[in-house]
C-alpha cells in the first residue's frame, strides 16, 4: 500500500510541477490524475517495472483514498463556515451560480450520454 500511495503522490507532484512550469489554466490535481490514468494504461505493457508497480497495490491505495474522501471535504466545510458573512452578502450571486452551473452540468451530461450512446447500440431482445 505504501508503494501505491507513493505512486499517487508522485503523480500529484509531477502534476504540480507541470502546471507550475507551463502556466496552463489547468489545475495541478487534474494534471496529476491524467498522469496517473496514463500510468494505469501503460503499466501492464512495461515488463521492466517491478512487480509492486504492476500489482493491485496502487488500485488498493486509490480505493482506500476514495473510501475516505468524505474526510477531505471537512476543511472546505470549515472554510465556508468561517466566511459566512461573505456568503450572506453575496447570496443572490452564489445562488445564481449554483443554478446556472447545475443546469449546465445536466445539459453537458445529457449531451455526452447521447453522443456516447450512438457508439454503443441498444441491445435487442432475442425473438424466439
Amino acid at each position: 500500500m505504501v508503494v501505491g500511495l507513493a505512486v499517487v503522490l508522485l503523480c500529484q507532484l509531477l502534476g504540480e510541477i507541470f502546471a507550475y512550469l507551463t502556466r496552463l489554466p489547468v489545475p495541478a490535481p487534474v494534471v496529476g490524475l491524467v498522469l496517473l490514468f496514463g500510468f494505469f494504461l501503460v503499466r501492464d505493457r512495461w515488463e521492466w517495472l517491478p512487480f509492486s508497480l504492476r500489482s493491485e497495490e496502487i488500485d488498493k491505495s486509490c480505493e482506500t483514498l476514495v473510501q475516505q474522501m468524505a474526510l477531505l471535504f471537512v476543511p472546505a466545510g470549515v472554510g465556508i463556515v468561517q466566511r459566512l458573512g461573505i456568503l450572506e452578502a453575496n447570496v443572490l450571486g452564489v445562488l445564481a451560480i449554483i443554478v446556472v452551473t447545475t443546469a449546465f452540468s445536466i445539459a453537458v451530461t445529457a449531451y455526452t450520454f447521447r453522443l456516447v450512446s450512438r457508439w454503443f447500440p441498444a441491445p435487442t431482445e432475442s425473438q424466439e
